[in-house]
């Protein structure tokens, strides 16, 4: 009985667990995501919030695929940008997640999401169109105490193109 018991466990864990979606990486270039990315800029995080009317490609699969309807929220981070490399300047971004919330607090999320920490600096490679960009852990996103390299291929790169 108690063999059960301890096999249980886990399984009742998992059930109770929120959604979770996994991320597989491979590996990218400067070059590969400058030429990939809708957007390249340097920003400080100013806060996370989440925001209703966002669709979420991921959260509307499983929508569908168990015929449910909720009206969820989207995890959003907000980025007040310094320089631009790529995409249409502007003084804020936001960025949208795959981590969304229901109204019953059930929360849904991807390990492909990147964390950020309020008033840190950041160089952001995002992907999207119009205003609703988003990045992620396969991306080139970091903060900012760490893409020298980077910022020295992306400047050259962006003159490339400018010359063109």
């Amino acid at each position: 009985m108690q063999n059960s018991r301890l096999f249980s466990l886990p399984i009742l864990i998992l059930l109770a667990a929120p959604s979770v979606f996994a991320c597989v990486c491979a590996g990218t270039t400067v070059e590969e995501s400058f030429k990939e990315a809708t957007a390249i800029f340097t920003g400080k995080f100013l806060r996370s919030e989440y925001r209703k009317g966002v669709k979420n490609q991921l959260r509307e699969v499983d929508l569908e695929n168990t015929g449910k309807q909720v009206d969820y929220e989207v995890l959003s981070y907000v980025f007040e940008t310094d320089k631009w490399w790529k995409g249409e300047a502007k003084r804020e971004v936001v960025l949208y997640t795959d981590h969304t919330r229901d109204p019953d607090g059930t929360q849904h999320i991807s390990d492909c999401d990147v964390s950020f920490e309020v008033g840190r600096e950041y160089l952001i490679y995002a992907y999207g169109e119009g205003d609703e960009f988003g990045t992620g852990a396969c991306s080139l996103t970091k903060r900012i105490s760490r893409p020298a390299k980077d910022i020295k291929a992306l400047n050259r790169l962006a003159r490339a193109v400018a010359t063109q």
